[in-house]
């Protein structure tokens, strides 16, 4: 994008001059959900993900964001190699992400300082997206994923129980990935300990002074001599755990829920798994907003005459009154069959909404001869709305 046709970073991710590097990210996180490609069908939505990932890679940059706050674009162009380093090539990250198969997926560890799409897309979508190496050897503490449960479970709520792979401090070396009970570490001969080099570039500025992260040491400041036996250097081992989840009647599709301390552990504190509830299509009921609805099918003599029928619910088949003369496609509410108010029940209050049904007729049924001469007997009587029709249609064929 050329200069002059883009928006200002902080207008990108909607956030204050004054945003602290969590409040960018949270900013981050909820725009590219929003509109990744994958996720978001309308049209724009590949560019605005691009456009949201850029001013991330430069506003959490603390070079870059400083370069970007004194000069604007034209420092970033010219002081520091371009937006970011923002290529607008998304090719990696699209191939990398894609359906998972199962109910239940799970991605764990990479790091989110220098590639946001390693703890965000890629335990989502449950991608392979490239990974810078980590400043530390520890994970990231949280953990995301997706579950699918079918339509019934989600208005009336289910529990799910799961085996998951969670990682925790290696114990041996203290988690730096370093032999000799974690003393095995040297500091880092390139960039002195500090984690970064400073290098200077002419530019329309005069000379402009920039700080990148060391290659070497991967911005730690040291190097590791040998590695820990027991986590083989990582930092960390992988234990396995059974998490249960309840997932609360009412709940939409899309909507996400916290498992707090259960993920990884980094520093002797677990992180929370996120998991983003998606729900499968019913063949009987459809949703919409707090409403639950259903085709039923009625005879149509019992339509005409009035009388108990049966419908489907979530809470089982139920009988409900059917007024005399209902017509193909008329429409009933019935209460107390509906969906769960998911806030209210999580509460301990189980009211049950409405449903809404739409009484479609049934094909008739096969009648003995007699009861054939008693119906026509009847239809002989004719029928007020298809004579109005008959004479309606007359008047404008006559003219």
């Amino acid at each position: 994008m050329a200069n002059e046709n883009k928006r200002d970073y902080y207008e990108v991710l909607g956030v204050a001059k004054t945003a602290t590097n969590d409040e960018i990210k949270r900013a981050f996180r909820k725009l590219a959900m929003k509109y990744h490609p994958d996720r978001n069908k309308e049209p724009g939505a590949e560019q605005k993900f691009k456009e949201i990932n850029e001013a991330y890679q430069v506003l959490t940059d603390p070079q870059k964001k400083q370069m970007y706050d004194q000069f604007g674009f034209e420092g970033l162009n010219q002081g520091a190699g371009g937006a970011g380093g923002f290529s607008g090539d998304f090719s990696d990250f699209f191939s990398a992400f894609g359906g998972n198969g199962g109910n239940v997926h799970f991605s764990f560890g990479g790091d989110g300082d220098d590639n946001p799409f390693g703890d965000i897309f890629g335990n989502i979508f449950g991608g392979g997206s490239r990974k810078a190496k980590s400043k530390s050897n520890q994970p990231n503490p949280d953990i995301e994923a997706q579950l699918t449960i079918s339509f019934l479970e989600s208005i009336l709520g289910c529990s799910k129980t799961f085996d998951i792979k969670i990682k925790k401090t290696c114990k041996e070396c203290n988690g730096t990935g370093a032999g000799d009970h974690g003393k095995d570490i040297k500091t880092c001969e390139h960039c002195h300990g500090t984690g970064y080099v400073v290098t200077q570039k002419r530019s329309f500025l005069g000379m402009v002074q920039s700080r990148s992260t060391c290659s070497h040491c991967h911005g730690t400041g040291k190097i590791i001599g040998s590695k820990c036996p027991k986590c083989n250097g990582v930092g960390y081992i992988e234990e396995n755990e059974q998490i249960k989840i309840e997932i609360p009647a009412g709940i939409k599709n899309g909507e996400s829920l916290v498992i707090n301390n259960k993920a990884n552990e980094v520093n002797g504190q677990r992180g929370n798994i996120y998991i983003t509830v998606y729900i499968e299509p019913s063949n009987v009921f459809t949703r919409s907003g707090d409403l639950l609805k259903a085709v039923v099918l009625v005879d149509p003599i019992r339509a005409i005459c009035g009388g108990i029928i049966d419908i489907p619910t979530p809470y089982g088949i139920k009988k409900v009154s059917l007024p005399p003369n209902t017509a193909n496609g008329d429409k009933l509410t019935i209460s107390g069959f509906g969906i769960k108010d998911m806030k209210k029940h999580m509460f301990g209050k189980t009211t049950n909404g409405d449903i809404e049904i739409t009484v479609k007729y049934a094909r008739p049924n096969l009648y003995t001869q007699s009861e054939v001469e008693l119906l026509k007997k009847l239809a002989e009587k004719g029928n007020n709305q298809v004579d109005k029709f008959i004479k309606d249609a007359q008047k404008e064929i006559n003219k």
